[in-house]
C-alpha cells in the first residue's frame, strides 16, 4: 500500500435502519489518483456506504476525513461543496428537462438573472465530449435510452470537477465501446489526481481498473487487498462463499425442438431484413452495440414496436403480435431492460408485482390467482426464485436490484410463456443473483420453453446462450455458436456497425 496520505478516509462507519444494522464498522481509504474498488452482493451495504459519503444518510457512528480533516455532511450539497461527486446506480434525471439542464441543474450559467442558454449548451457539449458522448444537449432526457442517460449522469458528475468521485455501477447500461470511453476518462481523472471509489459487479473491470479492492458482505468489511494480489475467483469467494465456475449453468442436455417463432425478412422503423428462428428448448443470445437494434428486436416480437413488414410464423398460427397485451395473452413474455421505469410498481408489494401479469390477463371474476390459493402460488414462486425479503408484503422499491429483478422473473414464470424475451437480465445485480437467474432461464428452456436473451454483457451471452446472434444497424449480421469468443462477437458488431454490411452466414463468419 502507498505511503502517501489518504485523500479520503472512512473510519468505523456504522448505519442501521429500523434497528437492522446495514453497515458495521466499515473502514476504507482512497488516495489521490487511486481507484479503490468496493465489491459485494446486492444488499451487502455498498450503496449505503456511498450514500453516507455523499451526505444522503447520516452515519450512526464513525467518521469521514478528507485531507485528514473530519467532515460531517448534513446534505448532499455539503458533500459536493467538499469535492465529493457520486454517479449513482439508480438514474435520477428529470425526464422533461434537457440534457444540458440536467447536467447543470441548480448551477446553470446566467446573465442578468436569466439562464444563459447559449453558455449552458456550450458547457454541456464540452462535458459530454469529455465523457465521449455526442448527445445533443437540447434533447429531453426522457427520450434517451438507459445507456444514454447513464452517459449524462457521468457527464453531470465529472462536470463538478470533484476531488473524490464515486462510480456506482457506471457501466451497467453501457456496451463495450461506451465502457472503453469511460475507462479512458478514468485514466484521465487518475492522472489529474482524483480519488475514485468504483463499485461494479463486473469483476473483470475491477481487475482492470482498481489499485485496491475491498469486499463487503452483510455490512461487514471482509478484506481490503491490493488488486495485484487479488483474483476474480478470490473476490467471488469473499462475496458469496463459492467458486465462479458455479455461476453459469451447463449447456442444454438435448437438441432444441421445433421453431416456436420464425421471422423472415422482418422489419420496422428500426429493424430491417431480420431472419431468425427461435426453437423450443434453446436460449438464443442477441449481442450488439448500443443502438444496434438488439432491444428493438425484442420489442418488435412483443408487439411494442410491431413488425410492419416480413413474414412472421408462430406456434399458435397467429403470426406477429400487434400489441403487448395480445403478445402476453398468447404466451409471449417480456422482461424489460429498465426494471425501474418499465417493469416494477416500486410502491407496490413484492407479491402484487409478481402477480401483476397473471391478474391482468386472468378472467375478471376470480380464478387460480385469486384469494389465499393465489397468494400461496405467488409466494411459492417468490421463494423459488430466491427473493430475499423480510416479508413479501414489502414495497418493491425497498429491495436491492437483484431482488427486484427476481420479482420480475417470478412474474413471468407465473404465466409460463411459450416464448420468453429477456432484456438485460442481470444489469446491475451481483454474481449470486446472476447465478440464480441464469439457472432459472436454463431450467425454463430445458423444460421446453424458448428464450431470447438480449444483453450488453458479452460474458453473459457467451456463458448462457446456445447460439449467438450479433446485431448492427438494425440487422442480424452474424450468427455464432455457443462459446464464441468476445473478440469474435465484438469484431462482427463493430465491423458491421461501421460498414452497414448485410448479414453474413455462419459459414462466412467461420471462414
Amino acid at each position: 500500500m502507498s505511503d502517501r496520505p489518504a485523500l479520503l478516509a472512512m473510519r468505523a462507519i456504522r448505519k442501521s435502519f429500523n434497528g437492522v444494522a446495514v453497515l458495521r464498522d466499515i473502514s476504507l481509504e482512497c488516495r489521490a489518483g487511486e481507484v479503490h474498488a468496493v465489491c459485494g452482493e446486492n444488499g451487502a451495504g455498498k450503496s449505503t456506504l456511498m450514500k453516507v459519503l455523499g451526505g444522503i444518510h447520516a452515519p450512526d457512528g464513525g467518521e469521514i476525513l478528507i485531507d485528514g480533516r473530519a467532515m460531517r455532511f448534513g446534505h448532499p450539497a455539503a458533500a459536493r461543496a467538499a469535492g465529493v461527486s457520486i454517479i449513482h446506480q439508480e438514474l435520477a434525471l428529470l425526464p422533461h428537462r434537457s440534457v444540458a439542464e440536467n447536467i447543470f441543474l441548480g448551477q446553470e450559467p446566467s446573465r442578468r438573472g436569466v439562464i444563459d442558454r447559449k453558455a449552458l449548451h456550450a458547457a454541456a457539449s464540452a462535458a459530454l465530449r469529455r465523457v465521449g458522448s455526442s448527445l445533443d444537449p437540447r434533447t429531453e432526457c426522457g427520450q434517451l435510452s438507459v445507456a444514454e442517460q447513464q452517459m449524462v449522469e457521468i457527464a453531470k458528475a465529472v462536470s463538478l470537477d470533484a476531488r473524490i468521485l464515486v462510480l456506482d455501477e457506471p457501466t451497467a447500461a453501457l456496451d463495450d465501446v461506451e465502457s472503453a470511453k469511460l475507462f479512458a476518462l478514468i485514466a484521465d481523472l487518475r492522472r489529474a489526481g482524483v480519488a475514485m471509489l468504483y463499485i461494479s459487479h463486473r469483476l473483470s473491470e475491477v481487475m482492470r481498473l482498481a489499485d485496491q479492492v475491498s469486499v463487503i458482505k452483510d455490512g461487514q468489511l471482509m478484506a481490503t487487498l491490493p488488486a495485484a494480489a487479488a483474483s476474480i475467483d478470490g473476490i467471488v469467494r469473499l462475496m458469496v462463499g463459492r467458486e465462479l465456475s458455479d455461476f453459469y449453468p451447463p449447456a442444454a442436455a438435448h437438441a432444441p425442438g421445433d421453431a416456436v417463432f420464425t421471422i423472415a425478412q422482418g422489419g420496422n422503423a428500426e429493424l430491417d431484413g431480420i431472419d431468425l428462428a427461435i426453437r423450443a428448448g434453446e436460449i438464443v443470445g442477441v449481442a450488439g452495440l448500443e443502438a444496434s437494434g438488439k432491444t428493438a428486436l425484442a420489442r418488435a416480437i412483443f408487439g411494442e414496436q410491431p413488425f410492419t413488414r416480413g413474414r412472421i410464423e408462430s406456434w399458435d398460427g397467429l403470426g406477429a403480435a400487434r400489441h403487448p397485451r395480445e403478445a402476453a395473452r398468447r404466451g409471449i413474455g417480456y422482461l424489460p431492460d429498465d426494471r425501474k421505469r418499465e417493469g416494477l410498481g416500486l410502491r407496490q408489494s413484492l407479491r402484487d408485482n409478481a402477480a401483476l401479469s397473471l391478474r391482468a390477463l386472468a378472467a375478471p371474476f376470480g380464478g387460480s390467482h385469486a384469494g389465499d390459493r393465489g397468494q400461496g402460488r405467488i409466494d411459492a414462486l417468490l421463494e423459488r426464485v430466491e427473493v430475499r425479503a423480510a416479508s413479501f408484503s414489502m414495497a418493491a422499491g425497498t429491495l436491492s436490484g437483484g431482488n427486484q429483478q427476481k420479482v420480475m422473473v417470478a412474474r413471468w414464470l407465473a404465466l409460463a410463456p411459450r416464448l420468453w424475451l429477456v432484456c438485460e437480465p442481470t444489469r446491475g445485480i451481483d454474481v449470486g443473483a446472476k447465478a440464480t437467474i441464469y439457472r432459472l432461464l436454463r431450467d425454463y428452456a430445458d423444460g421446453g420453453g424458448a428464450v431470447l436473451v438480449v444483453s450488453s454483457d458479452m460474458a453473459e451471452i457467451i456463458g448462457l446462450a446456445d447460439r449467438i446472434c450479433v446485431m448492427a444497424a438494425g440487422r442480424i449480421v452474424a450468427e455464432l455458436p455457443r462459446g464464441a469468443s468476445e473478440e469474435a462477437i465484438l469484431a462482427q458488431a463493430v465491423r458491421h456497425d461501421l460498414a452497414g454490411s448485410p448479414c453474413e452466414s455462419l459459414a462466412e463468419v467461420a471462414a
